[in-house]
């Protein structure tokens, strides 16, 4: 393809974009501009937004190549002579900043919205953001920033958030205080576990089931082997330790072999470490698998029922909590009034905008070093020395800034993977899923049916209460039984 001259920042950029190469791939991987962030990969999120001469634009499907002769603006072009842009100032003082993950596609959707209008009402700013998403749920904070950020550049006045005096203020429980971090998050300076490189780096990909219960028959790594750029498959006979893992019980294979059951669509099968992405991805087409399938269950009250196949060896059951008090005969006994109905709720994807994301590397010394968002680190490193088959101190857990969780990033994601494949290959290995892998494996809030019975006076008074509640923890325990 030919060369495409254009302008980040107000410096002239001169590239050769590789076919199907975006926009926000020059940014990040070849300037290092890694304020704009990818959370979807598929111009739902907004936040790789940037502005492409004034206008704000989705990085993330914008072909490279569309750029030519055209002036780009990203998060880390916005202040002018070491002076935070007024947006980026009133972000930081009115506490909109929070993970930050959003923050770039937020404050830069607002410039543009400035640009047009300098006096936006409140519905003006919501219509403007209504699809650059933030799931810390800061939006009254941040519609509180852009209107004052549109009123300081209007009159010339600072901004106004909270105000205080660190002397003195900070010494009194409820005053308002500015994040540590606020500052680099506005910036685009601020660092989550994808905006990390290291020389020699490895793209590692996870070959997922994509059945819900099923015997592994057959698993022929041997084609990916030799596709050009990989440099290793491994399978559930190269796990140097432990075999599974878990947070409180360890059910989860850390990779399934033949012959072991498929419990869940997102259970892995094999790992791959490669140059690029395309060739990892091609290595992974190249696997050859073949499956027995097994009756699915997937409902808890389905799996209780007597005959529902077993999950588990030792059943579906995960745990049984007990409250009794007082006698429930005698309560709905003397009950005027009772009422039972039975009520659902759905699984719910904790949908951080940050997809999962790890890097393992092999220190000098030879320990495994893994950077990750992760919201219990020391479990991951319990978990990974055990897969690994070393002792906890030969594992360093680097934990990175993380762009929300909300418990969805306290279960291992890609840590033991990476660190399998780093050690297989002596080279750094990154491994990121995409939002389609993200929501196929990491476990959700759980599922449950509630049937309530009450029984009460007519007088309102609350006599008998007997409710049963099945939670559904999916196919592996994680937190369920917390």
């Amino acid at each position: 393809m030919d060369a495409v001259r254009f302008w980040v920042n107000g410096g002239q950029v001169v590239v050769e974009p590789a076919p199907g190469e975006m926009l926000s791939d020059i940014l990040r991987l070849r300037l290092g501009l890694t304020g704009t962030k990818i959370g979807c990969d598929e111009s739902e999120c907004g936040s790789c937004t940037v502005l492409l001469d004034g206008r704000p634009v989705l990085s993330c499907n914008l072909p490279a190549a569309k750029v030519a002769g055209r002036r780009v603006i990203t998060i880390e072009g916005l202040a002018h002579g070491g002076q935070l842009h007024p947006l980026q100032q009133a972000f930081v003082e009115h506490g909109a900043v929070q993970c930050g993950f959003c923050i770039p596609g937020q404050i830069m959707m607002a410039a543009a919205l400035l640009e047009e209008n300098l006096d936006p009402n409140e519905s003006d700013v919501r219509l403007a953001l209504k699809d650059t998403l933030c799931r810390c749920a800061g939006y009254p904070s941040i519609v509180d920033a852009i209107l004052d950020a549109a009123q300081c550049i209007r009159t010339g006045r600072p901004i106004r958030g909270p105000q205080f005096d660190p002397a003195t203020d900070m010494k009194v429980i409820g005053h308002s205080a500015v994040r540590p971090d606020a500052v680099a998050k506005v910036t685009g300076a601020a660092r989550f576990t994808d905006d990390y490189a290291f020389p020699g780096m490895l793209v590692g990909r996870t070959l997922r089931a994509l059945v819900a219960h099923a015997v592994v028959t057959k698993l022929d790594i041997g084609r990916a082997r030799h596709v050009e750029g990989v440099h290793a498959v491994l399978t559930a006979a190269d796990i140097p330790g432990e075999r599974t893992h878990g947070l409180v019980v360890h059910d989860w294979p850390v990779l399934v072999d033949v012959g072991e059951i498929v419990r869940t669509v997102g259970d892995a099968l094999a790992l791959v470490a490669a140059d690029t992405d395309e060739a990892a991805r091609e290595a992974l087409a190249c696997i050859q698998v073949e499956f027995e399938s097994l009756p699915v269950v997937d409902d808890p009250v389905q799996a209780k029922r007597p005959g529902a196949p077993a999950i588990h060896p030792d059943g579906n059951l995960l745990k049984h909590i007990k409250v009794r008090k007082g006698n429930l005969a005698e309560g709905f006994g003397r009950a005027e009034i009772i009422l039972e109905d039975t009520f659902n709720t759905p699984i719910t994807e904790h949908a951080f905008l940050e997809p999962e994301c790890s890097i393992a590397r092999i220190a000098e010394d030879g320990r495994i070093e893994v950077m990750v968002g992760s919201q219990i680190p020391y479990a991951d490193r319990e978990q990974i020395a055990a897969s690994m088959g070393v002792p906890e101190d030969r594992v360093h857990v680097i934990g990175t800034l993380i762009g929300g969780g909300f418990g969805g990033k306290e279960d291992i994601g890609g840590q033991i993977h990476a660190a399998m494949l780093a050690r297989a290959t002596g080279r750094p290995v990154k491994v990121l899923y995409d939002r389609h892998e993200s929501l196929l494996v990491h476990p959700k809030r759980h599922a449950t049916q509630i049937r309530v019975k009450l029984g009460a006076s007519r007088e309102g008074a609350l006599l008998a209460a007997e409710t049963e509640l099945y939670g559904d923890t999916g196919a592996y325990a994680s937190l369920g039984d917390k």
